[in-house]
């Protein structure tokens, strides 16, 4: 799977994990309520996503707050801290471009997490593993089943935007023109 096309450069390698990684972090940040009158197609769709990472069925009074975000902390992809109206979150995404789930790995990164929350019992942590697709061999599935973490493919977060462009290049270009038209 090639990246979208401007995002191509000179080397030898793709490098996806990192432009993927770095998509979801900006996609993340545009859902803060701060960014709401920049571009209200980007802000909508950027709280869908995140809505859809945090288990919400939609965004209906929801607001995205104080969101802060820290790539490769402690060999975690993205660790993202929030408020979802006055409620603290936590949502610690891996992602997972083709290299098979590692179950201790999950757990490792379980028990870091709640060692480092352990004195704010009140944030609700979630567990994504992120896949440019959905496909999982058979042991990855019943590994993430006895996990807490949830799979989802960047098809799946962007499938509740409607046919509209935003207007951003940026954005439709990875989400409409590489993501959905695959």
């Amino acid at each position: 799977m090639n990246p979208p096309i401007f995002f191509i450069d000179d080397t030898d390698s793709l490098k996806m994990k990192k432009i993927i990684v770095f998509f979801i972090s900006w996609t993340i940040r545009c859902a803060d309520e701060k960014h709401q009158n920049r571009n209200k197609k980007v802000y909508n769709y950027a709280q869908r996503i995140v809505a859809k990472l945090l288990l919400f069925e939609n965004t209906d009074r929801l607001t995205f707050s104080n969101i802060r975000l820290l790539k490769q902390n402690k060999n975690i992809d993205l660790w993202v801290e929030l408020k979802v109206n006055k409620q603290e979150y936590a949502l610690i995404i891996r992602n997972k471009m083709q290299s098979k789930i590692d179950r201790n790995l999950l757990k490792k990164y379980q028990k870091l997490v709640n060692k480092h929350y352990k004195n704010q019992p009140n944030r609700i942590i979630e567990y994504v593993i992120l896949r440019p697709n959905h496909n999982l061999e058979k042991q990855d599935e019943s590994l993430l089943m006895l996990s807490d973490f949830n799979l989802y493919s960047l098809i799946q977060l962007a499938s509740s935007f409607d046919t509209n462009k935003t207007g951003n290049q940026l954005f439709d270009e990875f989400w409409f023109n590489w993501v959905l038209a695959r």
